[in-house]
């Protein structure tokens, strides 16, 4: 009997390693035409493939202690738009009070300062910042920029995390009191039937398992998004009054305009080479259409007629001068078109 529950078990063990992909299922199994008998003198072994198959450090009911010692499981999200003057300081001091409220940056992003983007920089951060410390860390934060935009989200996960508490306590006594009807089963359908349930029950744990692990990741450590542009001025806070407006947006405008020129002088400095070579693509255009313009017929009898005018011009000089009336003077005759000019 002990030779042929050895060999039953050994099955079985196969079995449990390969049905862990076997896909979930809900609800518990429930078969009365199985036969279980609970046979005498089979504890250790069984109690040892207990063991073997599944164990769990930290158990459903240390979860649910530290659930009630934690009170509330809230989730928090921060989301911060803030300016600086100094980026690489900005950039220094944040990473540094990040490691001081014993957080870690997630992930990071800088855009900027190359030769195809603005001379001004920008970077986001994901921050996660244990939760007891996020109020500190954002004071500190509050300090090293000016803070533009600032949104916080608070989500209470509590009823959710006590359910899938409950769930995972469920799981955990179906599969216990499946690995005790395993122990006594005594026909090879009953072990593959009782281990796929298995392998099914155990999927489902370890993924509630996993859901709690994501809930506790979330609600100890907060996460803080923070967006932060290099700026040449900050921003100044709004003010109060009509003559403080005034001053204040007065203020804005020279800056606005100022900057303004400056910024197209440089555009126009460092844009001086492209303006050459077109300068120098419509003087060839130019000097080709004046090219055509020359040879035409109608230029060439506009500069006949030129000519004629300044010949007459010069015999009428010289008629007044030799004491001769103008009338005598020889008149060249205008010619009329070019065709004239020709004969």
């Amino acid at each position: 009997m002990k030779k042929t529950l050895a060999i039953l078990l050994a099955l079985v063990i196969a079995l449990s390693f390969a049905g862990c992909s076997s896909a979930p299922t809900n609800g518990f199994y429930k078969n009365e035409s199985m036969d279980y008998s609970y046979a005498s003198g089979e504890t250790a072994e069984s109690d040892s493939f207990m063991d073997y198959s599944y164990s769990d450090s930290e158990g459903s009911a240390e979860i649910k202690e530290n659930t009630s010692a934690s009170g509330r499981k809230l989730i928090r999200n921060v989301s911060l738009t803030m300016e600086t003057l100094e980026f690489e300081s900005f950039v220094a001091v944040l990473q540094q009070k990040v490691a001081e409220a014993g957080g870690y940056i997630e992930s990071s992003a800088v855009n900027g300062n190359s030769y195809n983007y603005s001379r001004s920089r920008s970077a986001s951060f994901t921050c996660r910042i244990p939760s007891a410390k996020l109020d500190a860390f954002l004071s500190a934060v509050d300090g090293i920029g000016n803070v533009t935009y600032s949104y916080e989200d608070q989500k209470d996960v509590t009823l959710n995390y006590v359910d899938t508490e409950a769930r995972i306590a469920s799981l955990q006594t179906e599969y216990d009191r499946l690995l005790e009807l395993l122990a006594q089963a005594e026909s090879v359908d009953t072990i593959i039937m009782l281990e796929q349930r298995l392998s099914d029950v155990r999927y489902q744990l370890e993924s509630y398992k996993s859901q709690l692990r994501t809930y506790d990741n979330l609600v100890d450590y907060s996460t803080v998004e923070i967006s932060v542009d290099e700026v040449q001025r900050v921003s100044s806070p709004e003010e109060e009054g009509v003559l403080a407006r005034i001053q204040s947006g007065f203020s804005d405008s020279l800056y606005s305009v100022g900057t303004g020129l400056v910024d197209f002088f440089v555009w126009f400095v460092a844009n001086i080479p492209y303006f050459a070579v077109i300068a120098v693509i419509a003087l060839i255009i130019v000097l080709i259409v004046m090219a055509c313009l020359k040879n035409s017929p109608r230029h060439k009898a506009k500069v006949a007629r030129k000519k004629a005018e300044k010949e007459r011009r010069k015999a009428e000089r010289l008629a007044k001068k030799n004491g001769v009336l103008p009338t005598e003077a020889p008149v060249p005759e205008k010619p009329e078109n070019s065709e004239n000019k020709g004969e």
